[in-house]
This record gives structure tokens, C-alpha cells and sequence, in this order.
């Protein structure tokens, strides 16, 4: 992160010379308006000297962000930035950047005149102070908050007038591996960082001849970088090349403490390897239909499957079912599946999905029990099941439940299929899918793969790179001995495109080797890794552009004396706003809202079913209570969790529960929860010359949500409606 502070006269005219007119009106415009409160998630400050304001005397020119490809547990990221004082005397300037989650500074160089230098380790002072010009440190800053990003302070003393110095951090970052690729994200630097670079120049260097990276949707497409916005959070993906299938991968660090302790600390970093994809002879595609899809999810899922169908083998079929509240064939029951190279079949299903017709609902139970049905009709004897779905799935629906719903209907001689869940979900892509969530457990419980990335990019894949998806890792654990202690537990599974870094201290002798245990599909997976020493991490770097690395990492790294503790304070909140996701907020549903909703529209339609039922019986009354799952504005699940009525009454019960499926409800920006509600209504007979259509929502009404990742299974949050 990098701090703004507005500055005086004195800028270099040269450097106004080089703006664009209109980029230099918008930052004169921007620093009448500036407020140095405020944090951004890269930030850079410089000394102010005595009647200067208005202007700012350091300034950003460039900002690359280099990767150096590798297939092992980490990568190396260089951060390139050119500083220039635009003043007419010497500055200092501080400045703080938003690393890459779990990242881990490990040098420094910088260059003027395009000479660069190394620099060198060196300790911390705690006391502020000056130091000779030239001179530049840097530290790592650990994150603000649990689960937040990490960061580093650069230092820079005595910068010449009107001169640029380039600075450049060696980080080691931790890539994840989704499908045959691997990613890294890379942080915003704020909304609106005047004096920073608007611009994020990204390249990825170590690749095979002809290979392209890509920077979110974008490949270079033969040029050597992508030029991306600073303001924006980004993914940076590069193939991987991995030579062997491993189910579940570890890496075991090992790092000494001081000398003369016997103490010290451990990494330990999991992931997911490449699985054996497989080879079916008959397939079934499920596209997820509900409202909370993407409007092009269909388009794209036709186009992904057409793909798939053309690397498989000549003799492989293929079924094709859209769902949402309901299972419908998207294809023309025929006596024989068709096989992947009949034209007339892939042009059926090209224009139901093409049709793309949406509802409400997500009956992902019975959409598995039609598509287990309908391979059994065909005669597979190696069926697979590919579900495109967004992820959202109703909370009430019990994995065990899935599984042995499936099981009854494969049944004991039967062929159990390969599941492969493609979900596509901004949301879930970017920040991962945590193995509480509800989609991870269902897919744990059956045994199925999961390939987590936006259906859109896996166009023109080859099947086998998107059969490779590994199965869901559950019940994670690792063996330690008593001695050595995790700084925090470890998640409850692992998911495809996802990591873990756990990190923990040990006091005497270390294990020369661990053990990490799992389950796939209910077989335990053990894997024992090795230890592997480090050196330890240096306090701070330091080089200099005017002397020699040894002097300046003699002195070193301090603060000057004119960066306050509230500029610190400023910077360490900046950080952990890139870290909460820049400045996007997350806009989710309340009580009020769904009260509204609830009143408009379900509730007269309630009276509606309740006035057919006094038709039957004028006596009918009693109580219901209607239960609602909903995400991104959709009713997943709606039904009648209980009824208590003066007479039985299967129409009206029914009635009510179509009325608790015409909820219908805004989204709200970004979220990503699972609102469950309970929502009881009174039936209230007629009495003399009164209303017959009496239907009110009780004093004890619940609405719960529950988010969509929880941290632990039964997170609920109960909301008193009134």
C-alpha cells in the first residue's frame, strides 16, 4: 500500500510535460477533493515541508507485477515500481503495498539509470531516524486481521529532485492449481490512488515456447505483457505442467529459530493434485436452469459440452437434462442413446440450450436420480454425470440423505456413475470453496469431482483437462507430535483450485516427518511429507542507488522522523481493505426487505388458497408454517414445513406451499449467502358479516440465513422479523 499526502509547489515541469492532459486535469481535480484519511490498498506518502500543500511531491510512474513460472509448491513475484521526486529538493517517502495472501518477502534491488543492484538482509531499528540518500529498506508487514493479506513497508531516504529510482521486491507467493493451470490473485490498490500508477503492467516469464498466460478473462495473445487496471483486484493464471497424478500433494518447511533457542517454526502447504480422468462410455449432461444462474451460463455450457463430446470416444453417448424446481429432458426420448457424432442429436440440444429457458427451484436430488435412471435405461456400463451449476443448493438437504438416494438408485448390481460438479460462480472462482460449503459436502458424500472455474473459460479444453478434477478431500487432519502446536486448525477438507497454508511453532526437537490424513469417496488417503529446513526470513532488506548494499544494511531499516503513527494506522487499514475485497461492498437482504416481499407477495396468495379451502369447508382454520431457501433473489426450495389445520387438507396445503414459491426478491450486490426462512401463517375463520379471507403472519415469524461458505456446519443467525 502505498499513502497519498497532498503536497505544495515545486513540481518539476518536466514531469507535468509527460501527463496526458486530461489524466492531469482529473489528478489536480482529485487533490482538491483529497482527503488523507482515507485508506486505499496501496498507499505512498513523502515528506511535506513547511507551507507546501496542494501538490504531490512523490509520485508512482509504473507498476509491474513479474511472475516467474514454476510447478513447484511456490513461485517467485517481482513487484517493479518507478518512484519519482517531482520536487525541487530531496525526499523521503514510505510506502505500503497489499501482498498476494500467505506471500513472503525475500529481497530487494533497485536501479537508476537502469543499473540495478542487489541488496542485502538487515535488522530493525525501532527508534525513527534518518539515513544516508539512496539508501531503501523494505519489511514484511504481517496482516492486519485473521485471514487477511500480508504487506510490506518500503523505506526510501534522500530521493534526488526530479529523479526516478525503480524499486523492485522479491516475494515468494503460493500459486493454486485449478484444473491444468496454475493462479494467483493479486490485490487492488485502492479506488483512488492519486499518485499511483493507474496501471498495472503483468507479466508471467518461464513459459514453453508459444504458451499465453492470462490476466482474469484476457490472454496476452503473443505480446510480452497485459497492462490491467491498479484499481481492480486480479487473477493471474499460466499453465502448469505437472508430470505425475498425485491425489493429495504436501510441502513441509521447517524453520529454525535464533540462535541459542530451541524453538522454531513449521509451514505446512496442501493441495489437491491432477486426478486419472476417466473414461465413460455414456454421458449425461445436467445444466443448472434456476434463476440464480447467469444469463449466458447456458449459452456457454453448450458450448463447453460440445467440446467435451468431440474428444471422447466415437462409441460414447450422450443424454442432456435442464433443472431447476424440475427435471426436464432437454433431449427427445429415443430408443438408443445417441452417440457424440450424431449431428441431428447435438443440434437438438444446441437449441434447448440456445432457448435458454430459466425458473425458480433447485431440485439437485432429483436431477441426480433422473440422470442415474435414464444411464441405467440406456445401458451404461461406465456412466458420468457432469452437473453445471452455480453452487447455490438449498442448505436443507442432508449429503447423506444425496448419497443414499443415489445409492438406492443405482442399486446393488447397478453401475455407479462418475459425478463431475463444473461450478461456475464469480464469486466462488475468486475467493475459493471452503469444504463446509454445501456444494463441497454433497460432492464429499457421493464421491464426485469438482471443477471450480467459470464455464466460459473451459472452451475449447480438452476433455481430459476437465475430467482431470479431483475428487473432494474430507476430514482433513494432520499427525503432529505434542511438542508442535498450529497457529490455527485446519480447514475441514480440500476442494479442487484450492490451498491451505498452515503455519505453527514447535519447541525442542521437530518432526523429521509428518503425516496428513483424508477421505475420498469414505477410502482414507494418507500422505507423509518430509521436512524441509529454511533459512530464516530477514527482519528487513536494504540496498542503496548511491553507495554500496553493505553500508546501507549496516545502518538498518528505520522510519523517518516525519511518518506519524497515524499514517501507519492509515496504511495497515488500507491493507486490510484490499484484503476484505477492495472497496466493493457486499450488499445482502435483511428482515425488512423480506418482510416487504413476503407481505406483497406471498401472503395474498396465501388468502387466494385459503378462500378455495372455505369454499370446501367453511369451518377450515389453523396454522402453517411455510419454509423458504433463497440465494441471489431465487427461491431454491420452498415447501409447508408443517401444518396444523382443523380438518386434513391436502389442496390447501399444496396451494400454500406454490404461494411460498412466488417469493420473489431482489439480489442483493455480491452475496454470496443462503438466506432460510420459516415463515408461520394463521388461517383465521369467518365470523358473522366478517372477512373470509383472513391470512396474518404470527408475532413469532423467523427469518435465518445462513452463509453460503460457513466457517462450520449449523452457523445460523436467527433475525427477529418485527
Amino acid at each position: 500500500m502505498w499513502i497519498s499526502t497532498p503536497r505544495h509547489a515545486g513540481r518539476s515541469p518536466s514531469i507535468w510535460a509527460t501527463l496526458d492532459p486530461v489524466r492531469a486535469l482529473t489528478r489536480v481535480l482529485a487533490l482538491c477533493l483529497l482527503v488523507p484519511s482515507i485508506a486505499h490498498a496501496d498507499q505512498l506518502s513523502a515528506e511535506q515541508q513547511d507551507g507546501e500543500s496542494g501538490y504531490l511531491a512523490v509520485e508512482e510512474l509504473s507498476y509491474e507485477a513479474i511472475v516467474e513460472a514454476s510447478d513447484g509448491y511456490s513461485a517467485t513475484l517481482r513487484l517493479r515500481t518507478a518512484v519519482h521526486n517531482a520536487s525541487v529538493s530531496t525526499r523521503d517517502a514510505v510506502a505500503s503495498l497489499a501482498l498476494p495472501p500467505t506471500a513472503q518477502l525475500r529481497g530487494i534491488r533497485v536501479a537508476r539509470d537502469g543499473q540495478w543492484s542487489d541488496g542485502k538482509a538487515t535488522l530493525i531499528r525501532n527508534e525513527p531516524d534518518r539515513r544516508d540518500p539512496g539508501t531503501v529498506f523494505a519489511r514484511a508487514l504481517p496482516p492486519p486481521e485473521r485471514g487477511g493479506l500480508p504487506g510490506a513497508e518500503v523505506v526510501a531516504f534522500g530521493l534526488e529532485p526530479d529523479h526516478t529510482v525503480q524499486i523492485e521486491l522479491e516475494v515468494e507467493v503460493f500459486p493454486r492449481l485449478r484444473g491444468n493451470n496454475w493462479e494467483l490473485d493479486l490485490p487492488s490498490r485502492g479506488n483512488d490512488p492519486l499518485n499511483l500508477s493507474w496501471d498495472r503492467r503483468v507479466l508471467v516469464k518461464g513459459l514453453h515456447k508459444g504458451e499465453p498466460f492470462w490476466v482474469d478473462d484476457t490472454s496476452n495473445r503473443g505480446k510480452p505483457y497485459i497492462v490491467s487496471s491498479a484499481r481492480s483486484g486480479v487473477t493471474v493464471k499460466w499453465p502448469a505442467h505437472l508430470g505425475k497424478h498425485t491425489a493429495l500433494e504436501g510441502h513441509y518447511e521447517l524453520t529454525p529459530g535464533p540462535e541459542g533457542f530451541d524453538d522454531g517454526e513449521f509451514r505446512v502447504y496442501l493441495r489437491l493434485g491432477v486426478a486419472k480422468p476417466p473414461r465413460p462410455d455414456h454421458v449425461v449432461l445436467a445444466v443448472d436452469r434456476s434463476l440464480s444462474t447467469s444469463s449466458m451460463l447456458q449459452s456457454q455450457t453448450r458450448r463447453m459440452f460440445e467440446g467435451l463430446l468431440d474428444d471422447l470416444p466415437e462409441a460414447t453417448t450422450f443424454d442432456a437434462l435442464g433443472f431447476a424446481r424440475r427435471v426436464v429432458p432437454l433431449m427427445s426420448d429415443r430408443a438408443h442413446a445417441p452417440r457424440v457424432g450424431d449431428a441431428k442429436a447435438r443440434a437438438e440440444l444446441r437449441m434447448a440450450l440456445d432457448a435458454n429457458e430459466r425458473g425458480p427451484g433447485t431440485d439437485l436430488v432429483a436431477t441426480l436420480l433422473a440422470a442415474v435412471e435414464r444411464a441405467k435405461d440406456h445401458g451404461a456400463k461406465h456412466p458420468m454425470i457432469v452437473i453445471v451449476t452455480d453452487g447455490m443448493l438449498p442448505v436443507s438437504v442432508e449429503p447423506e440423505q444425496v448419497r443414499r438416494a443415489v445409492d438406492k438408485a443405482v442399486g446393488r448390481r447397478g453401475h455407479r456413475p462418475e459425478i463431475l460438479f463444473v461450478v461456475d460462480d464469480p464469486l466462488l472462482v475468486r475467493s475459493g470453496l471452503d469444504a463446509a460449503h454445501p456444494m463441497a459436502r454433497i460432492a464429499a458424500a457421493l464421491g464426485a469431482r469438482i471443477s471450480l472455474e467459470t464455464v466460459g473459460q473451459l472452451e475449447g479444453r480438452t476433455d481430459a483437462e476437465l475430467l482431470a478434477a479431483p475428487q473432494v478431500l474430507a476430514e482433513l487432519e494432520l499427525v503432529l507430535p505434542e511438542n508442535m502446536s498450529l497457529d490455527q486448525p485446519p480447514p475441514r477438507g480440500l476442494v479442487a483450485g484450492n490451498f491451505v497454508l498452515l503455519t505453527g511453532h514447535y519447541v525442542g526437537k521437530p518432526a523429521k516427518g509428518i503425516e496428513i490424513k483424508g477421505r475420498f469417496d469414505g477410502d482414507e488417503v494418507v500422505e507423509k511429507l518430509r521436512a524441509i529446513e529454511q533459512e530464516r526470513l530477514p527482519q528487513a532488506v536494504a540496498a542503496s542507488v548511491a553507495g554500496t548494499a553493505d553500508d546501507a544494511a549496516d545502518e538498518g531499516f528505520v522510519r523517518p522522523p516525519w511518518y506519524a503513527p497515524a499514517d501507519e494506522r492509515t496504511a495497515r487499514q488500507g491493507i486490510a481493505q484490499a484484503g476484505r475485497g477492495g472497496f466493493e461492498r457486499k450488499g445482502y437482504l435483511d428482515r425488512k426487505i423480506f418482510r416487504n416481499y413476503l407481505t406483497t407477495r406471498v401472503l395474498p396468495r396465501a388468502r387466494v388458497c385459503y378462500n378455495h379451502a372455505l369454499r370446501r369447508d367453511p369451518g377450515q382454520a389453523g396454522r402453517a408454517v411455510m419454509m423458504m431457501e433463497v440465494a441471489k433473489g431465487e427461491v431454491m426450495l420452498a415447501s409447508i414445513e408443517s401444518s396444523d389445520f382443523e380438518s386434513p387438507d391436502d389442496k390447501l396445503r399444496e396451494c400454500l406451499s406454490e404461494a411460498a414459491w412466488a417469493l420473489d426478491i431482489p439480489a442483493g450486490k455480491l452475496d454470496d449467502k443462503i438466506y432460510l426462512l420459516r415463515y408461520p401463517v394463521r388461517l383465521v375463520p369467518p365470523v358473522d358479516g366478517g372477512r373470509a379471507d383472513v391470512v396474518e403472519g404470527l408475532s413469532d415469524d423467523q427469518m435465518m440465513e445462513l452463509m453460503a461458505a460457513p466457517p462450520g456446519r449449523g452457523s445460523l443467525t436467527t433475525i427477529d422479523p418485527e
